[in-house]
């Protein structure tokens, strides 16, 4: 069990807060769905974080092993092992998740989201808002690390 799953147990309980807060003070929806909105991003942001640190460390032990094997592939591992820290985190996806295309798929078009989300300040697209279910769909993929 990685961050990832208290991240999501987190998520839950502060989103049901603001929840019960707004309604308590009788705010209209509107405030609640800038906030939710608000609190949906910021912990889709950090559930990506946290994915990310783990990935990389995985890429990282994976590369290391191939380098050190005696297959005729060690060299470019080794180049790979070299020029690690130049590699994007979608080439270290591919490293951990090229077998699965569908789940590497998947990780691509969400990424896409968080950089809309980090760099273009925007909001989650409708189908990325069930953060909670997301959150623990990132941490199943870290246990089949």
């Amino acid at each position: 069990m990685s961050k990832i799953t208290e991240t999501q147990r987190a998520y839950n309980a502060i989103s049901e807060l603001v929840r019960a807060e707004i309604l308590k003070r009788g705010s209209n929806m509107q405030d609640l769905q800038r906030f939710r909105q608000a609190l949906d991003v910021a912990f889709y942001l950090l559930g990506w974080a946290q994915f990310e640190h783990l990935t990389r460390e995985e890429a990282n032990e994976r590369i290391d092993g191939m380098a050190r094997g005696a297959t005729i592939n060690a060299g470019a591992w080794k180049f790979v092992q070299q020029n690690l820290k130049g590699y994007p985190l979608r080439k270290k996806l591919d490293v951990i998740f090229h077998g699965d295309a569908k789940t590497l798929g998947e990780l691509n078009k969400d990424y896409d989201v968080r950089n809309d989300a980090a760099h273009n300040y925007s909001r989650l697209p409708s189908e990325a808002r069930e953060i909670s279910a997301w959150l623990a769909g990132l941490e199943a993929l870290v246990d089949k690390f």
